[in-house]
């Protein structure tokens, strides 16, 4: 296996996985995109998921640097998502995916400078870090009921390598 680094200096093993790269996307929308009663809307597809915020509920700044970092974990296969299609056809249900997944909003004087989100993992736990201002209480509770839901359903599978501990990264 190769090695990639991060700007963090953080060493990570590249996985050596050949499925079909999903593609997540972060969307800052017009109220007309979404149900009247939310915030957000998870919309997915072969290939894609895509997460629609309501305008003044998430900032494009922070919409760009969570796609960056998607696209970081997905095109190295440190997760795959199973389709909905995918997953009650393969009948997927106990994936080993963690037990806790969530966004979290914390302070700015917790982010390096520029830095809007960055996240956590570690077995059992994974976890989006949000700089206060960027992301609306309401549009976090939202995206954590989604993927407390798709987490039980199946949906998303980590990858874990044999003695990793914990992985830290941010969007540069």
């Amino acid at each position: 296996m190769s090695q990639i680094a991060l700007r963090t200096g953080v060493q990570m093993a590249e996985p050596e996985f050949h499925e079909p790269t999903t593609e997540v996307r972060y969307k800052v929308v017009p109220d007309d995109q979404l149900p009247t009663e939310r915030v957000t809307l998870v919309v997915d597809g072969p290939g894609f998921v895509e997460a629609r915020i309501r305008r003044g509920h998430a900032t494009e700044p922070l919409c760009e640097q969570l796609m960056c970092v998607s696209r970081h974990i997905f095109s190295n296969g440190l997760w795959v998502y199973h389709w909905a299609e995918a997953a009650n056809a393969a009948g997927v249900h106990d994936t080993g995916t963690p037990a806790e997944v969530r966004f979290e909003i914390h302070p700015a004087s917790a982010f390096p400078k520029d830095i809007l989100c960055l996240f956590r993992e570690q077995p059992g736990e994974f976890v989006w870090f949000v700089r206060e201002g960027h992301l609306s209480e309401e549009a976090c509770g939202e995206f954590n009921e989604y993927l407390k839901s798709s987490l039980r359903a199946g949906f998303w599978v980590q990858r874990w390598d044999e003695g990793e501990a914990e992985r830290v990264t941010t969007p540069y």
